[in-house]
């Protein structure tokens, strides 16, 4: 079977949007190459778009769009599927991980994968009742960690509650060593960890935790929720959620300031 044959066209936007670029294509008796030639892209490009292992970009739904006369169909699909709720957003998310040049990141309940220790993450995923998976999916957030080591690592600028650094995950011992891990990473020009006081108040970030991730010029989103979350690809949503952030870390500690609140809240764990 062939991969495209696999796509349902139900599972998600995305699908939708492979399947329809392989329905009309056929429909009009056309080969991928042609389609290229139409859209400004290789052959090879194409059927990536049809198999759902690519996504197309929108000048080249809008190229094809124009020469099949859709009326915009394939624009909207496009659009759809950047902005709603992907049921693999997990597995995208991961790999724009990857290749991020920037991350904004905002925790208001515990500390984001990226600096997690392994024992604070299995505690995490055992408080979440994930107590089979714990081990594994432990490992998998350390690996994941390799992004910070790599030739030309991203920036990371991350903003938490003080209510993460006293919330006693999985003790004290755990704790010790997270900000033990968190003080380490501090010398690192490139990341940065800020605390927002107790003190501040309410804020923005108080709806849930986000992410916003910088690639190659172009901004993604992931909002948090319970049971999962969504991966926001487009639109006015990414622009807010980075006013959001900036909003939360002017509320926040200093570098400097919150490194002295880190090591005080560790001293409180010995």
């Amino acid at each position: 079977m062939r991969v495209r044959e696999t796509i349902d066209p139900k599972s998600s936007m995305w699908a939708w949007l492979a399947f329809d670029l392989w329905f009309q294509r056929t429909k009009r008796g056309l080969s991928l190459a042609q389609v290229g030639l139409i859209v400004n892209a290789a052959r090879g490009t194409v059927s990536n778009w049809e198999a759902g292992r690519l996504k197309p970009k929108e000048d080249h739904m809008k190229r094809l769009d124009e020469a099949w006369d859709t009326g915009g169909h394939f624009a909207r699909l496009l659009w759809y599927a950047q902005t709603g709720h992907n049921p693999d957003w997990f597995k995208q998310y991961v790999q724009y991980e990857e290749s991020a040049e920037v991350f904004k990141i905002f925790n208001g309940k515990n500390l984001p994968v990226l600096v997690q220790t392994e024992a604070y993450a299995q505690a995490i995923l055992w408080m979440a009742g994930r107590v089979r998976e714990a081990e594994v999916e432990s490992k998998a957030r350390m690996k994941r960690q390799s992004v910070l080591s790599a030739p030309e690592p991203p920036y990371v600028w991350i903003v938490i509650d003080q209510e993460v650094l006293e919330c006693p995950v999985g003790g004290r011992e755990v704790m010790r060593d997270q900000m033990r891990r968190l003080l380490d990473i501090g010398d690192d020009p490139r990341l940065s960890v800020r605390v927002v006081p107790r003190g501040a108040g309410p804020h923005p970030g108080h709806d849930g935790p986000f992410q916003l991730l910088k690639i190659a010029g172009r901004e993604i989103a992931y909002a948090g929720a319970q049971l999962g979350g969504r991966l926001i690809e487009a639109g006015a949503e990414t622009a807010s959620l980075g006013i959001k952030f900036d909003q939360i870390g002017a509320l926040a500690l200093s570098r400097d300031d919150s490194q002295d609140l880190i090591e005080e809240t560790m001293r409180a764990y010995e």
